[in-house]
């Protein structure tokens, strides 16, 4: 299979419009008919008779005239032509990640070998191609101390521990894909929908019985481990556990319950389960959440194994060092932390990868949060030799945040407000209740008057006033008009209030290290920019650039929306500000495209306003349309503008 045409939908229909007509196309009917330029046109016929070369087809340019397809077999190119748009019509994989990943999951849910030639077809690929693809699957398999057996004729298959073998499936199989225990009609369903239904029927009584929670998540992830077990099972592929590991789980408490739902499972599927399987199952359960909902926080500490209480504390200790949160008497954070960390160290312990769906949200919308958690698992991992990824620090993010935001619920201050409406009491009554039920205790509303009677308020006692008329007079606090309705603009212009937004982004905001409209190609580039120019006025070390580049191999920090918020992985200035590089055209950051990069440098004294700097990060760069502004700016007193415009 010397050329493959990739799964582009112009393309295709650029050559199924020349297969239609006997008469050449110019390049200017095509680009309007695409609504492209003519010179993508004509790149377009380039790659498409490179690979049509194998149809006996080629694309012809008759100068003046325009493009004419030559067929010197009219059958094979109509065969190679069906096979694109079956393969369009199909989704497969054509980036190299997504064919690694495509051939992961054909090989370790295949007790079976499967042939190369067959997974060619399958992909659409040349043999080369697909050893390419093999070479990375192999790379892959190592780490779970797997291989690839080769025996000619037959083809290929995963060779190894067995519960290696469903580890691997675990994280390539069912962290990489949405839910598929219910598609049975998929190729890589893992068994019949009514055994499914079956085992989740059994599991969710069980887990009744013994007033077991879990996620969603958790529950379909133990339903497909276990289909797994039964359809490897029936294949005479069956874990393998002796001495100390199958006496060590067997007297852990999910071992009972693991051995009532095999007992079940083998009543209604006519399945015989080893005990070796029964301790698999058990060891899922004790990755789960298992949490009594009647057990009170004091009881729960309580039953917390001592290192697992030791691992919560020294994470809660090292966040308040590096980000002053004063958590260290927050009870409640630290159950949480514990109870998060049990089943999480046991599923590290066997390489059970968790997936996050929330994970990348997590990562846009708290990133304070995710931050705090890097750090706190990063210590985790140089202490006791336990290592997080992503998924895993994701959840530990979201109890920091539930924290901070009960921290913040807790304080007593918060900005106090005086409405004045000259429609009467029940206009300026509904407008109480809407700030009331919109901003809660975020806004001490002080009462409500008329305009006439603004004069005998006295306006020491409030910070700011919030009127649905104009008020020409010159007073000594901030005046936001807004409309009775409280529509969306009149939430953002008390939001910005409450936040302090135009003073924040006063304050963090540097000239001097304000980049627009810039030509770079890579990450690297720049973070050695931005670095350089903080090295050369004393700002930071000669370690700086190289602790920025390490800290994005840990979680990369382009959190979509074109957006990139590098930083060190310890505070290195002595003030807090940011560094801005907005690029002419979009990079790779890593991951994700990204051409407004904003370098954070924290405090390393410590500062007090980080959860509120974020908060305005966060609302000024989560917005699609404001970040498309500030990426057109071409001036600093453009950018601030932009910045403080919404």
């Amino acid at each position: 299979m010397k050329g493959v045409l990739p799964v582009n939908t112009r393309l295709i229909q650029i050559l199924r419009e020349l297969s239609e007509t006997t008469e050449p196309i110019t390049s200017q009917i095509l680009a309007a008919q695409f609504q492209v330029s003519s010179k993508t046109i004509q790149n377009d016929i380039k790659e498409i008779n490179e690979w049509i070369q194998e149809a006996c087809a080629r694309i012809d340019s008759i100068r003046g005239v325009g493009y004419k397809l030559v067929l010197e077999d009219e059958r094979k190119f109509q065969e190679f032509l069906r096979k694109q748009i079956e393969r369009l019509n199909r989704k497969v994989p054509t980036e190299p990640e997504e064919r690694i990943r495509y051939v992961m999951e054909k090989l370790l849910l295949q007790s079976d070998y499967v042939k190369l030639e067959d997974l060619a077809e399958e992909l659409f690929v040349s043999r080369s191609t697909l050893q390419g693809v093999i070479k990375e699957v192999r790379e892959l398999l190592k780490e779970y101390d797997l291989s690839l057996e080769n025996k000619p004729n037959y083809g290929v298959k995963v060779i190894g521990n067995e519960m290696k073998i469903r580890f691997c499936i675990a994280q390539y199989v069912l962290n990489q894909n949405s839910p598929i225990i219910y598609d049975s009609d998929e190729w890589l369903s893992i068994g019949p929908k009514h055994e499914i239904d079956t085992i989740r029927s059994i599991i969710l009584g069980k887990l009744r019985k013994y007033q077991i929670v879990i996620s969603d998540i958790n529950l379909q992830n133990l339903i497909t481990h276990i289909a797994i077990a039964c359809k490897r099972i029936r294949k005479k592929n069956t874990v393998e556990m002796v001495g100390e590991q199958l006496s060590s789980v067997s007297r852990e408490k999910e071992y009972q319950v693991a051995k009532e739902i095999v007992q079940e499972i083998e009543e209604n599927l006519n399945i015989t389960f080893p005990e070796s399987e029964i301790a698999y199952i058990s060891i899922h359960l004790q990755g789960t959440k298992l949490v009594n909902p009647k057990v009170n926080r004091e009881k729960l500490i309580q039953v917390i194994p001592e290192d697992v209480l030791q691992i919560a504390q020294t994470m809660i200790k090292v966040i308040d060092k590096n980000f002053h949160f004063n958590f260290i008497h927050d009870v409640d954070l630290l159950t949480a932390l514990c109870l998060h960390l049990k089943p999480a160290i046991s599923r590290i312990k066997f390489k059970m990868n968790l997936r996050n769906p929330l994970l990348e949200e997590i990562k846009a919308k708290y990133p304070l949060s995710f931050e705090a958690a890097l750090t706190g698992a990063e210590k985790i991992r140089d202490m006791f030799g336990i290592e997080f990824d992503e998924n895993e620090i994701g959840y530990i993010a979201l109890h920091i945040e539930v924290a901070l935001e009960r921290q913040k619920r807790s304080e007593t201050y918060a900005p106090r407000c005086l409405i004045v409406c000259a429609t009467g009491l029940g206009t300026s009554q509904l407008l109480s209740y809407k700030l009331k039920n919109r901003f809660g205790d975020r806004l001490q509303i002080q009462g409500t008057t008329e305009y006439y009677n603004l004069k005998n308020h006295p306006l020491d006692e409030v910070d700011l006033i919030i009127s649905t008329i104009p008020i020409k007079e010159n007073l000594p606090v901030p005046v936001l008009q807004v409309s009775t309705i409280l529509g969306d603009m009149d939430v953002k212009l008390i939001e910005r209030v409450i936040v302090n937004m135009d003073s924040i982004i006063d304050k963090y905001l540097r000239r001097e290290y304000t980049f627009l409209q810039q030509q770079f190609e890579t990450p690297k580039e720049v973070i050695c920019f931005l670095g350089e120019k903080l090295q050369k006025d004393g700002k930071v070390g000669e370690n700086y650039i190289s602790s920025v580049l390490e800290r994005e191999t840990f979680s990369p920090t382009s959190f979509g929306n074109l957006v990139a918020v590098p930083h060190p992985i310890e505070p290195e200035t002595d003030e807090t500000f940011w560094s801005i590089v907005t690029l002419q055209k979009p990079i790779t950051w890593f991951n994700k495209p990204a051409q407004f990069i904003l370098l954070l440098n924290i405090d390393k004294k410590g500062e007090k306003e980080l959860k509120r700097m974020y908060e305005v990060l966060v609302r000024i760069l989560d917005d699609p349309k404001i970040v498309n502004d500030l990426i057109k700016c071409r001036t600093f007193e453009e950018l601030r503008g932009h910045m403080k415009a919404y």
